[in-house]
């Protein structure tokens, strides 16, 4: 291997590691209700998430000031978003893809339910002069279920592919 297989290998693996603290950085802002952090983690113009039945949104403004605060920024909400399973390609310098199985709790202790999730994210990653962005994220759901507890008891209101299911 000569100097310049090796550069390009250690900037590929530095890109894949900058990537990972990327999503981690976007998962933990989100169990912390930091909408600024959230914002950060996408491209200033044109992001794309896309959550299916939950919302799609053109912006990273339009997704956390219209989806995340509302849904997410509540005393009474606590989540628990773990990625794992990263499968990242390094497309060019600039761009990247990724594919991330997302395991997902919610406590909602005003409506009294909890919420277990899994999904897949499919993401599209761009090299900014900050750094990698999320340009475009979409959400493949897996499994839910979704219960009501009261004390001694935990009641299933829904047990499927999605909370839209129900």
């Amino acid at each position: 291997m000569n100097f310049d297989e090796l550069a390009a290998k250690v900037e590929r693996l530095e890109a894949i590691e900058e990537i990972k603290a990327l999503k981690a950085r976007y998962l933990n802002a989100c169990d912390k209700q930091e909408p600024e952090v959230v914002r950060e983690c996408f491209i200033e113009d044109g992001a794309v998430i896309d959550m299916d039945y939950f919302g799609y949104c053109d912006s990273r403004d339009t997704f956390v000031d219209d989806i995340y605060v509302p849904r997410g920024c509540h005393d009474f909400v606590l989540d628990m978003h773990h990625g794992t399973n990263p499968e990242i390609e390094i497309v060019d310098t600039n761009t990247a893809k990724g594919v991330w199985s997302l395991n997902y709790r919610n406590i909602n202790t005003q409506d009294r339910t909890l919420t277990m999730m899994s999904a897949l994210y499919h993401d599209d990653y761009v090299k900014t002069a900050k750094g990698w962005r999320i340009a475009k994220s979409r959400t493949e759901y897996r499994t839910v279920m979704n219960c009501i507890y009261e004390e001694g008891s935990l009641q299933v209101n829904i047990a499927g592919r999605s909370l839209a299911d129900g």
